[in-house]
């Protein structure tokens, strides 16, 4: 189960006053006219220097089965998130219709299973991988995936979706 949260306009002020690295990328993200591609998007990401204090300070966890959508900022070109989960908590199998997403590690392990469709709908895994913190990880829209913190600790990822997600298939395991 997801929880979504937007962060009022208050706390993004103050998040943005003590993240500068934070605030030029939504400057940026402001300021284009156009779709970034996954690439310029994820060497942003990948050089913004993150106060990972003051980010912990204004976003939280969800203590249900899943995980937590902290909305930094959405616009009708995107869509800044910082998602959150505690250890044991994943995404269900999802694509991104309509939308391309980087995401940077920022704390902990981000597990991301890769997915294709077998003939009956299903899907079946196709590959794994790590992330540590400072990595990052894009997929275009037509990837499924999931995500999972497999680890003992806490999990933060900061997405930025282009455009803002609006939609997003949702599939059963293979057996």
């Amino acid at each position: 189960m997801v929880e979504v949260v937007m962060l009022d306009d208050d706390s993004r002020n103050d998040l943005m006053d003590c993240c500068r690295g934070l605030s030029d990328m939504i400057d940026w993200l402001d300021n284009i006219d156009a779709r970034p591609g996954l690439a310029e998007l994820g060497t942003r990401l990948e050089s913004m220097q993150l106060n990972l204090d003051a980010l912990k300070k204004h976003i939280g966890y969800t203590e249900n089965n899943g995980y937590k959508r902290n909305i930094i900022k959405k616009t009708e070109h995107y869509e800044m998130v910082a998602i959150t989960w505690r250890a044991g908590q994943d995404t269900p199998i999802h694509d991104h219709v309509g939308s391309d997403c980087a995401f940077l590690i920022v704390e902990g392990t981000s597990t991301e299973s890769t997915y294709k469709l077998d003939s009956n709908g299903l899907a079946v895994q196709v590959g794994s991988r790590e992330y540590a913190p400072g990595e990052i990880c894009a997929a275009d829209e037509p990837d499924i995936h999931r995500i999972s913190n497999d680890t003992d600790g806490d999990l933060i990822n900061l997405h930025v979706y282009t455009p803002p997600l609006s939609g997003f298939g949702i599939y059963e395991p293979a057996l």
